[in-house]
Parts: structure tokens; C-alpha cells; sequence
């Protein structure tokens, strides 16, 4: 007579393994690559670290921003899909940092990872002081490919490609903002960054004149210069966080 023997495992470990943890990576990888390639393509979540678009953003405001809107990077290509519009005057926009500078490999590896896990709001590029290198900055577009700019006490002029005359920012733009211009600390210099006076500069294809709302203290063109378009990551639809404070921007 034969005997059938059959071994069970009874180890905890190997039934958790096998029943809870491989499915919840499954899960993850899979909540990981459509996180991917929504918040590449479609629509990206972003919390406000600075006070750089005060008034109109504030420090932990939420807003979501769409690569869609001016054609999306396909991730892992140099690709950029057609946009539904160009860029504009008064847009708010996301765009990579010109300071931030893409981690070496295998670091690039665990970049998005932890960008997915902190929502956008950690990476691992660190500056000489070991602060967080933020990735993305928030700013409005100002100067369009063709314009000459010039700014006076922190009110920027702007001489369209096709005009001869300057005009004050807020007559180029449709819809109305506020702006912050407070003067800067006593014996800030002229030479300075983030100074309210910027000489002429004349913008060349593809290049884009950024600043935020909140002049005096705002990291924008007035520092690192013109910025290209393949910089400019989506424009910024909504703020959605505070709830009493959401709206379309």
C-alpha cells in the first residue's frame, strides 16, 4: 500500500512572504509606473516649498500642473509630444531648476522613486550646504522667444518681438495679479542678486524670462538669466489645497 505524504510549511515568514509581501509589490510597482506615466503625460501633483508666488501661491499650497498642455516628455526619451498651446504671457508654469543638475547613475535610478514616495516634494540632489536642491520651481512667464525686457524698482517692461515700444508687464496680460515689491534690505547693492533693476536683455528662440510675484524674494531670471522652454515642465491649472482657497490659476 502506497502513502501519499504531503509537507506544509508552517514558518510564518515563508507564508507571509508568499501571501503579503509579493502581492504588495506587485501593487507598488504597478501604482508606481501609472504614477509615471500620469504625472509625466497627463497631470502631476505639487506642494509650494517657497513664498517666491506670494500672494497668489503660498507656502504648502497644492497645485496640480500638466505637461500636457505644452507637450509632454516621454520619460526615458529625449521626446517631446505636440502641445495643445504655447507658452503665454502670465502663465504660471512648473519648470526644472537651472541649478538642479540630474544625479549620476545609479543614484538616477532611485531619484523618481523617492520623488514617488515623498510626492515630489524630496530627491536626493543635495547643494555644497546639504540642503534639499529642489527639482522644480514655480514661476509666472513674463518674456516670450523675440521680446526685449528691462525692470525698474521690480516692475518689469517688455518690448514684444514685433513692437518698437515697451510696455508695463500688466498691459501684456489679460488676466490681472498681484505683485509684491517691497523694498530690499538696507545696503543691498544694485549688483546684487535678486536687485528690482535688470539692463536690457532680448530674449532668443526658445527662450523664456521668468519671475515670481514676490519680487524681492524670488530666485527667477533675474539670476540665472533667460530660461530654454525644454526646462518648462507643465503650466499649473489649479490650486486645489487649501480647499477655501482652491481655484483656477
Amino acid at each position: 500500500m502506497y502513502k501519499t505524504y504531503e509537507k506544509y510549511s508552517t514558518s510564518l515568514g515563508v507564508r507571509l512572504t508568499r501571501g503579503l509581501l509579493f502581492p504588495l509589490l506587485k501593487i507598488l510597482l504597478i501604482t508606481f509606473l501609472l504614477y509615471q506615466l500620469i504625472s509625466n503625460l497627463l497631470l502631476c501633483s505639487f506642494q509650494v516649498e517657497s513664498n517666491s508666488m506670494s500672494p497668489t501661491l503660498r507656502v504648502e499650497d497644492r497645485i496640480f500642473a500638466s505637461p500636457l498642455v505644452y507637450g509632454a516628455k516621454i520619460p526615458l526619451l529625449s521626446v517631446r509630444l505636440p502641445g495643445i498651446k504655447k507658452p503665454e504671457r502670465g502663465h504660471i508654469v512648473v519648470v526644472q531648476s537651472p541649478s538642479y543638475t540630474r544625479p549620476a547613475f545609479p543614484l538616477s535610478l532611485f531619484e523618481p522613486i523617492i520623488r514617488f514616495f515623498s510626492l515630489q516634494r524630496s530627491g536626493i540632489v543635495r547643494d555644497l550646504a546639504g540642503k534639499q536642491n529642489p527639482k522644480y520651481l514655480v514661476k509666472r512667464i513674463i518674456g516670450l522667444p523675440g521680446d526685449t525686457i528691462q525692470m525698474s524698482n521690480f516692475y518689469a517692461s517688455v518690448m514684444p518681438q514685433d513692437s518698437t515700444v515697451f510696455y508695463r508687464e500688466q498691459e501684456l496680460i489679460s488676466h490681472s495679479y498681484t505683485l509684491l515689491s517691497s523694498s530690499q534690505a538696507k545696503g543691498w547693492k544694485e549688483d546684487f542678486p535678486l536687485t528690482g533693476n535688470l539692463e536690457v536683455i532680448t530674449l532668443n528662440d526658445n527662450e523664456f524670462f521668468l519671475l515670481g510675484d514676490n519680487r524681492p524674494a524670488s530666485y527667477d531670471s533675474r539670476t540665472w538669466g533667460p530660461l530654454s522652454g525644454d526646462r518648462i515642465f507643465g503650466k499649473v491649472l489649479v490650486k486645489y489645497w487649501p480647499v477655501n482657497k482652491s481655484g483656477k490659476l
